[in-house]
């Protein structure tokens, strides 16, 4: 009789565990993920989203969006991104766009610009829906009037945490904030190292990281695997943050390699970096040839790469 009852005991609490350990490793493979996510076009709709799945098999669950201050993005344009089930991923860029003048820093922290701020952030928090926003991305490069070198690493840092701490007195507590940098320090002077630049745990939720293979099409560029570009900045900011990173900006040239093998090397490398929780593809020809066309061996690798489950089209928030 004690036998049967210690065998019982051991057999119940062998199931106890069994739904323990069930558990543990769902839990793990839920936060086992990286979110898929594509610039498609300067006004991306619904129509661009939806090709975009049929081209390569899965939706962009972000969508990047850019706009430069004083503008807004169209109404339609978020309700065009929810619909579809994706959620924008919106450039905030401080300077006129046509002009390439950026705005005067002392004048934000001022409250000169807190009308249209507030605007902004209200457009947003009607929705009650995730949107990511970036603000003065890539600062550690020197191609913006925003760069860190230019304004000054305090003053830039005031003003990213003047535009949260105004957007939180509107309750805007869906927006996912994103800095976001550019993969290589340039110049590559120890007062223009990109952390230098970070506003502080308390006003991000995600690192962005910018990052494109410009292979032979400039005179000072090569080919470039994505781990070669990603790894260091990616280890910089695990061993100094506990942030989630966004590949927020990526792609590849056609000319000097192999894109599809790229591409392919590319998710298996993804994969590795368990932090990175998404990536926006940029998919569309500007400087280089840096879309995936469909028909093409980059592309058939694109939508291969995607079937994988562990790039998701959908997300519920962690």
């Amino acid at each position: 009789m004690i036998g049967k009852i210690r065998l019982t005991k051991i057999i119940f609490i062998s199931i106890l565990f069994s739904f323990f350990s069930f558990g543990c490793i769902k839990q793990l493979d839920e936060n086992n993920y990286c979110l898929t996510g594509a610039f498609l076009a300067d006004r991306p709709t619904r129509k661009e989203i939806k090709e975009f799945r049929n081209n390569y098999g899965k939706k962009p669950y972000l969508v990047m969006f850019f706009v430069d201050w004083g503008n807004f993005i169209a109404e339609d344009a978020y309700q065009d991104t929810f619909a579809a089930g994706s959620a924008p991923f919106v450039t905030w860029e401080p300077w006129q766009a046509e002009s390439k003048e950026g705005i005067d820093f002392d004048q934000v922290l001022s409250g000169e610009y807190d009308h249209y701020i507030i605007q902004f952030i209200k457009r947003i928090t009607k929705f009650k829906k995730p949107v990511f926003l970036r603000f003065a991305h890539e600062a550690s490069g020197d191609w913006y009037p925003w760069a860190g070198k230019k304004v000054g690493a305090a003053k830039l840092i005031a003003v990213q945490r003047y535009i949260k701490d105004l957007a939180d007195k509107q309750g805007a507590n869906q927006i996912k904030w994103v800095f976001s940098v550019n993969w290589q320090d340039i110049p590559a002077d120890e007062d223009n190292f990109f952390m230098n630049y970070y506003p502080g745990k308390d006003y991000v939720d995600y690192f962005g990281i910018d990052g494109y293979n410009w292979g032979d099409t400039q005179e000072w560029s090569h080919w470039m695997e994505f781990g070669e570009i990603f790894k260091e900045p990616y280890q910089i900011i695990t061993s100094e943050t506990n942030k989630p990173i966004i590949i927020s900006e990526f792609s590849s040239a056609q000319s000097g390699g192999n894109k599809a093998e790229w591409i392919k090397k590319a998710f298996k490398d993804i994969k590795k970096m368990k932090k990175i929780k998404a990536f926006v593809l940029f998919n569309v020809d500007k400087e280089a040839a840096w879309k995936f066309r469909p028909k093409t061996a980059a592309g058939k690798q694109l939508k291969q790469g995607l079937k994988d489950s562990y790039f998701k089209e959908s997300w519920q928030g962690e």
